[in-house]
C-alpha cells in the first residue's frame, strides 16, 4: 500500500518532512549515542539539555519519552530488525544504531506518530552529520519493512523461557536466568514488567525549608498532580514530573528528588541531632543532605568520596538544601577512621554496586553490566564495609546499602562481614517501617520495584557492642 500524507497527497518514503527541524527526534540520537559510546548516563545528559529550557514542552516530553523509551525496548527493537532485516545491529555504526532504534520505538510505541514521520525523519537524519546517503538507503529501506508490519511484529517463540522473557521485556538474557531461578516465572516476569515502566518522580520533603502540607499545596497550585507516599513520610509521588527538576520547589531546596529506596536507608540509619555521623561513600550527596534534614542541621555530617566531581555535587546540595552541618572530604571508606578519630555515632556505607535496582531509572545499565561484575564488586563492597566499620564507636550503628537486586552484593556480603565482625549485631530502630520493605529471614530488607513500587535497594543496620 502506498503511504499517504495527512492531506492525501502520495509521500515519497523518506523525503517527507526532509524541510523540517528534527528536533527532539535529533537530540534523542545525539543523546543515545553519547549513552552508547562514551558510556555515559542518560538522565544526567537528558537533565542537561531541558535545563537548557530550549524546547517547547511538547518537544521535551517527546525527547524523554524517546532516550528512555530505547533505552529500555534496545533488546527487543535489536531483535526486529534481526527478524524483518536480516541485519545485526553490533555490525553497524553507533550512530546509525540510534536513528534505527528512534525510529523502530516511534513505529512500535508511538501511535500518535504517523509511520511516514518516523520513517522520514529518520531518513533525514541518516544523511544529516555524520551520516551519507547509503546510511539514508539502508534507514529507509529497514524501517519500511518495520512500518508494513507495524501491527504484526514478531513475538518472541522459543521454549527457552529465558530467552523469550529476555526478548518479550527487552532484558539480557542472564539476569532474566538469575530472577527465574529465585523468583519463579510469575514473580520473574512482574519484575521485568516494573522495569519496563517509568519510575514515578519521588518529592522527599526538606524539613530545613517547609513541610508537607506547604509542597502538596504548591504542587497542587501549580496543577501537579500527587500523592503521599505510601511507603515514606514526608514523601509525594508524582507522576510525569520530569519537568519538575527544574521547578523552584527543586531549585530552592524545599524538596529532594529521591527514590523512597535511597530514602528508607537513611530512615534506617536514624540519625539524631547532636550526633558525628559518617557518610563513607556519599557521592553526589542525596542520603548525606537527607541525614542533615533529620537532624535538624544540629550535629556533624562528615561525608566522604574519591570523586572530585561527586564532591562538588555534594556541596551543591548542600548549598541548594540548606545542608550546613556537612563536611566533604577526600577520602576512601577503607580508611575512614583517619576522618573522625573519636569515632562515629552512626556510619553509612552505600557502597557502589551494579545498579541494578535502579533499571526503572538507569535502563542503559542493563546493557553494560556484565555477570561477572557482581563478583568484582563485591569483593570491593565488603572491603569498604570492613574499613568503614572501624570508624564506628563502641555503641554506634552500622548501616550497609547496595541499590542492587543481586545477593551477591547485599545479602551475601552482609554475612560475610557479620561472621568476621562478632562485635557488630544487627537490630532495627523502632522508628523505621519495617512494613514498607520486605523483610528477609537471614536479617536486613530489600525493597523491589514490582512489590513496593520503588528502585530495588538492600540494606541492614548493625549495632557495635560497648566492649
Amino acid at each position: 500500500m502506498v503511504p499517504r500524507s495527512p492531506g492525501g497527497g502520495v509521500l515519497l518514503w523518506g523525503r517527507a518532512l526532509a524541510d523540517r527541524p528534527a528536533g527532539a527526534r535529533a537530540l534523542a540520537v545525539d543523546l543515545l549515542t553519547r549513552v552508547e559510546r562514551d558510556r555515559a548516563y542518560a538522565s544526567i545528559l537528558l537533565d542537561a539539555t531541558l535545563a537548557r529550557g530550549a524546547l517547547e514542552s511538547k518537544e521535551a516530553a517527546l525527547l524523554t519519552e524517546l532516550t528512555y523509551g530505547v533505552l529500555r525496548w534496545r533488546g527487543t527493537l535489536d531483535w526486529w530488525f534481526e527478524v524483518v532485516g536480516r541485519r545485526q545491529m553490533a555490525d553497524l555504526p553507533v550512530r546509525l544504531r540510534q536513528i534505527l532504534r528512534v525510529g523502530a520505538y516511534q513505529l512500535r510505541f508511538l501511535d500518535r506518530i504517523p509511520a511516514y514521520a518516523a520513517v522520514s525523519e529518520a531518513v533525514t537524519l541518516a544523511k544529516g552529520p555524520g551520516g551519507h546517503e547509503g546510511w539514508a538507503s539502508l534507514a529507509n529501506a529497514l524501517l519500511r519493512r518495520l512500518a508494513e508490519r507495524r501491527d504484526a511484529l514478531p513475538v518472541p517463540e522459543t521454549d527457552d523461557v529465558a530467552e523469550r522473557l529476555a526478548l518479550r521485556f527487552s532484558h539480557p538474557a542472564w539476569l532474566v536466568r538469575r530472577w527465574l531461578a529465585r523468583f519463579g516465572e510469575a514473580e520473574a516476569t512482574a519484575l521485568l514488567q516494573a522495569d519496563q515502566a517509568p519510575a514515578p518522580t519521588v518529592l522527599v520533603v526538606n524539613r530545613l525549608r517547609t513541610d508537607p502540607a506547604a509542597v502538596a499545596r504548591d504542587l497542587a497550585t501549580a496543577g501537579v498532580a500527587s500523592e503521599m507516599s505510601p511507603l515514606l513520610a514526608e514523601a509525594l509521588r508524582v507522576r510525569e514530573g520530569g519537568r519538575l527538576r527544574h521547578d523552584p520547589l527543586v531549585a530552592e531546596g524545599h524538596v529532594q528528588v529521591m527514590d523512597e529506596g535511597s530514602a528508607l536507608v537513611v530512615a534506617l540509619l536514624d540519625p539524631r541531632p547532636g550526633e558525628t555521623v559518617l557518610d563513607a561513600c556519599a557521592g553526589g550527596g542525596n542520603k548525606t543532605t537527607r541525614m542533615a534534614a533529620l537532624m535538624g542541621n544540629a550535629g556533624r555530617i562528615v561525608a566522604l568520596d574519591v570523586s572530585d566531581r561527586a564532591r562538588r555535587r555534594l556541596c551543591e546540595a548542600c548549598a541548594r538544601l540548606g545542608a550546613a552541618i556537612v563536611e566533604a572530604k577526600a577520602g576512601d571508606a577503607r580508611e575512614a577512621s583517619r576522618h573522625v578519630p573519636e569515632g562515629a555515632d552512626r556510619v553509612l556505607v552505600d557502597a557502589p554496586c551494579t545498579g541494578l535496582g535502579t533499571l526503572r531509572r538507569h535502563p542503559e545499565i542493563r546493557w553494560r553490566v556484565p555477570e561477572a561484575d557482581l563478583a568484582r564488586l563485591a569483593a570491593l563492597q565488603g572491603a569498604l564495609l570492613r574499613g568503614a566499620a572501624q570508624a564506628v564507636r563502641p555503641g554506634g550503628c552500622l548501616v550497609y546499602a547496595v541499590c542492587s537486586t543481586e545477593p551477591e552484593e547485599g545479602e551475601a556480603v552482609a554475612e560475610a562481614f557479620a561472621r568476621a565482625s562478632p562485635a557488630f549485631l544487627e537490630e532495627v530502630p523502632a522508628s523505621f517501617p519495617a512494613q514498607s520493605c520486605t523483610r528477609l529471614p537471614a536479617g536486613g530488607f530489600r525493597t523491589f520495584p514490582h512489590r513496593q513500587g520503588c528502585d530495588g535497594f538492600y540494606f541492614i543496620r548493625w549495632r557495635r557492642g560497648t566492649r
